[in-house]
């Protein structure tokens, strides 16, 4: 390996990297803080996480929601930090992503085709009493000598091609686990890793190991033959001007917690402009990678989870404890807006309607998951009844007011296409029973390929739309209105 060098495309990569991490180590803590709790079962039921981090206690004597679980955290470790910034933190996290995708994927496409794998590829068995003899140097605190590196060390070359092949890997096999439009339309796939919530304690693991792995290793750059390493990392050799490399090295640095502090604090002033700016080139993505998928989930009885956490406390306004007394008999689903037959269905109605049943996962942005079988009337039904008009682009769920989003009522919007996914319902039963008030009594939308949020409890009214902007501000929900998630809502 001693003809391998430092070509400008690796330095570039390298430093694209060091960039991409600290942003997704960063925004992925924001994310845990939303639900600070890690399992290794899919049912999340509370009381059984293997890692709980956070000092909150849920109280036994009253409901409570996931959001209630959501921790604070500060802004020194955390992007954007605060308590529930966690549509910034994802928007943050997704845009990183695709840049550390892409870059990591240049990566090894120029390692195999310029020969430079060997720097990271052992061809030799002897790496591994090399590694061992460099282990216990690090560890007696003895430095070895320069001609060690060629240009890795034996350990170094195995840390390396570790974190390359495999920790990075990991990292985006187990994050499509939390796609659920992904792991609806391939229910197989998150058991290769134990399940959703297996897939997410593994993808911890790998954050922590990226912690520890980027405090050892630049450690280790400054203290073990620092000007030969950052002359390397800045010219390409050892012997190119290594003070002017060292100050390089440091400006770059200083660049990137710069912009660390400037990305911290615009997009907690500026949550809605930055939102606008990620969405433009996120959506789009997003959209392509997953907005076609439809759902195949077929589970079974002895899948479903014991408990099915909430999110969202139940409407307390005089209408709706009116019909919890009435036992909901005259509710009436409106169904508005461009159609050619706009309609208004009682609970019976719907349930002289065709009727699907179907045992999903439900998942909830905020990181938790629930099996639980579902009962109600395909969207299809209802679009054959009402009859979109060609220009129905959208479709807009009304729920009934509910304290929590006051003065507002909770509203989300779907495409025409993502309603017509085979598996979207509008749910009556829940676990063969009438739908429980939690879960959103007497009825509410079920599209198994969104995060929770998007599924409307509550239901009052159905309106189709022309565009976004026909409802709320605009963003495509209450969710993205006032707390700046995404309206793809499929990871």
């Amino acid at each position: 390996m001693h003809d391998l060098d430092f070509p400008f495309w690796l330095r570039v990569n390298h430093f694209i990297n060091l960039f991409c991490i600290f942003l997704l180590m960063r925004s992925g803590i924001q994310i845990l803080a939303d639900h600070p709790k890690l399992y290794w079962n899919d049912h999340t039921t509370p009381g059984s996480e293997c890692i709980k981090f956070g000092k909150k206690v849920m109280p036994k004597d009253r409901l409570w929601t996931s959001m209630d679980e959501a921790e604070e955290v500060n802004s020194i470790i955390a992007l954007p930090g605060g308590h529930h910034n966690l549509g910034t933190g994802r928007r943050w996290h997704f845009l990183t992503v695709l840049l550390w995708a892409v870059n990591g994927l240049t990566y090894v496409t120029l390692l195999f085709a310029t020969g430079q794998w060997r720097r990271l590829i052992p061809t030799d068995w002897s790496v591994l009493p090399e590694a061992w003899h460099s282990l216990i140097t690090y560890l007696t605190f003895h430095i070895p000598p320069e001609s060690a590196f060629h240009p890795y060390d034996a350990l170094q070359q195995l840390a390396y091609s570790a974190i390359v092949f495999v920790v990075a890997p990991l990292m985006i096999l187990t994050g499509l686990c939390m796609s659920p439009a992904f792991i609806a339309r391939f229910p197989w796939y998150p058991k290769l890793f134990g399940g959703r919530q297996a897939a997410r304690s593994l993808h911890f693991l790998g954050l922590i190991t990226l912690v520890f792995y980027v405090i050892l290793h630049i450690t280790l750059v400054l203290i073990v033959h620092f000007f030969h390493n950052i002359g390397n990392m800045v010219f390409g050799s050892p012997h190119y001007y290594p003070e002017l490399a060292a100050l390089i090295g440091f400006l770059g640095l200083v660049a990137v917690g710069v912009f660390h502090l400037v990305a911290t604090v615009y997009s907690r002033r500026h949550q809605r402009r930055f939102q606008q700016i990620g969405d433009r080139l996120l959506v789009p993505v997003l959209r392509e990678l997953f907005g076609h998928l439809r759902s195949r989930q077929q589970y079974t009885k002895a899948d479903i989870s014991p408990a099915h956490r909430v999110n969202g406390y139940p409407p307390v306004s005089s209408e709706y404890l009116r019909l919890v007394d009435e036992r909901f008999e005259t509710w009436r689903l409106r169904i508005h807006g461009l159609v050619e037959r706009p309609l208004e269905l009682s609970l019976s109605d719907l349930r002289h309607l065709p009727r699907q049943e179907q045992i999903v996962k439900h998942n909830c942005i905020q990181g938790w998951s629930a099996v639980a079988e579902w009962a109600g009337v395909p969207m299809r039904t209802i679009l054959d009844l009402c009859r979109p008009l060609p220009s129905a682009q959208f479709v807009a769920f009304h729920a009934f007011e509910q304290a929590e989003y006051s003065p507002h009522t909770y509203y989300e919007v779907l495409t025409m296409q993502d309603i017509l996914d085979p598996q979207t319902i509008l749910a009556y039963e829940m676990n063969w029973r009438p739908l429980p008030i939690p879960h959103g009594a007497p009825c509410r939308l079920r599209v198994e390929t969104k995060t929770g949020y998007k599924m409307v409890k509550y239901l009052r009214a159905i309106e189709f739309i022309r565009d976004l902007h026909d409802v709320g501000l605009g963003y495509g929900g209450y969710r993205e209105d006032h707390q700046y998630y995404d309206h793809v809502a499929a990871i």
